[in-house]
């Protein structure tokens, strides 16, 4: 019998969190400085805070701008793309990044919320909101329709134990959002704080982020953290398998090459093209709904590519491909990315910022981000025989070969919405 896959199934997390700390310099709780001592922390104390009597999560606005929202939100992380090492493997989630600041947006002050919708693209006032309810439960739908496909995207908002937000900011939260918020004793105890944190956006992303905040993350002035988590696990629409991996040599980004598997498929019918610069690929997971959109640039254009690379660029990429049968060639990868994002959230205006919602001389002071992606051929050798069965009607005469054995460009997007879910790029598969 042949070698099992080590991995079965394609399974991303990505994870954003927000710490907002007030600007006086008063120590609310007394704390002694940061995560530091020695020994088990005490118990977090924690208290449930609970929206409005009645608060329930709304139905989805039939008139909200999806389109709108989910184009503003991807494009601002294809700015963030931008910013990062092209020599480098990449994972993120533009839609968690995004919606951690759709969020904290509802709690800022006029100039601050103007910055936040300039650099989102966010659609005016209550909309944004009644679009991202909408949007969610769009997704949430598709995973309930298929059985291979699990999607979760969870929120929390964690005040610290002597701060009670706007309880406005806390019902919009969990009637569009589908929030939940829980105090913590930030001042008395970071570092038990941190922990429990970690410990539910591990549960969230089924152990694949065990640790967003970093050491010192909570400080004792910190007056709230919001944390979004999402999971994503599904099958491809057709397992790899039925033909042959094949061992080929993928170039990297400095011209040097290095011998690596790669799934080979011939009967894959769903778009693809070609561009200025590039060749790509749109491969479906099992239901149609979700896919990995694949851009393979040409020699010596991956940058050029990258940095063009914009909701525009993707909405051309849509118009022109085409269906039709294709050969693809691509390799297996795992990647696992953790980003600061204060820098990029101050050039944007979002940092320091004003959110008063939050509480008085509430502002944005610290922001990460960690992501997870594995991609293989989800399948045994037993089932990839069981495949090769199928063979004797032979495959149709492929009009194009896809074929990733160069530096690459990912992103994995919910059809109906366009919102890219996770983007990514792959410089070396075995890094």
């Amino acid at each position: 019998m042949g070698r099992v896959s080590l991995m079965s199934a394609l399974v991303l997390a990505g994870a954003a969190a927000l710490a907002v700390t007030a600007c006086s310099g008063d120590d609310a709780g007394g704390g002694t400085g940061g995560e530091g001592g020695t020994g088990n922390p005490p118990a977090v104390e924690s208290t449930v805070l609970s929206p409005t009597a009645g608060t329930e999560r709304s139905a989805p606005a039939a008139d909200a701008p999806i389109g709108e929202l989910a184009a503003g939100l991807n494009d601002a992380g294809f700015g963030l793309w931008r910013t990062q090492p092209a020599e480098e493997n990449l994972v993120f989630s533009p839609a968690s990044i995004g919606h951690a600041l759709l969020m904290a947006r509802a709690a800022a002050d006029t100039p601050t919320g103007d910055a936040i919708d300039v650099a989102f693209g966010l659609p005016a006032g209550l909309s944004a909101h009644q679009a991202w309810n909408a949007t969610d439960q769009m997704i949430a739908a598709t995973a309930e329709a298929e059985e291979e496909v699990t999607i979760t995207i969870a929120d929390r908002v964690w005040p610290r134990l002597d701060v009670t937000p706007d309880q406005s900011w806390i019902d919009l939260l969990t009637a569009e959002h589908g929030a939940s918020t829980e105090a913590l004793d930030f001042s008395g105890n970071p570092a038990g704080s941190r922990e429990v944190i970690n410990q539910w956006v591990g549960d969230q992303t089924e152990g694949l982020i065990p640790e967003l905040l970093p050491e010192g993350f909570i400080q004792p002035d910190t007056v709230l953290v919001l944390t979004d988590a999402i999971y994503f696990k599904a099958r491809w629409q057709t397992v790899f398998g039925k033909y042959s991996n094949v061992t080929e040599t993928f170039t990297l980004l400095d011209g040097s090459t290095t011998s690596i598997e790669f799934l080979h498929e011939l009967e894959l019918g769903d778009p693809r093209g070609q561009g200025d610069g590039f060749v790509g690929a749109e491969i479906p997971y099992v239901g149609g709904e979700l896919s990995m959109l694949l851009i393979v640039p040409d020699s010596g254009r991956f940058s050029e590519i990258r940095d063009s690379f914009d909701q525009a660029l993707l909405d051309e990429i849509d118009a022109s491909f085409t269906t039709g049968p294709y050969e693809l060639f691509m390799p297996m990868w795992t990647s696992n990315t953790q980003l600061d994002l204060l820098a990029w959230l101050s050039e944007i205006g979002a940092a320091p910022g004003s959110y008063p919602a939050i509480t008085e001389g509430a502002f944005l002071d610290a922001a990460v981000h960690g992501a997870d992606i594995t991609v293989d051929e989800w399948g045994t050798v037993a089932a990839a025989a069981t495949g090769l069965g199928f063979a004797e009607s032979g495959p149709p005469e492929p009009e194009l070969t896809v074929r990733a054995d160069r530096p690459f460009l990912y992103l994995i997007r919910h059809r109906p919405t366009g919102l890219v879910l996770f983007a990514g790029q792959v410089t070396d598969p075995d890094a």
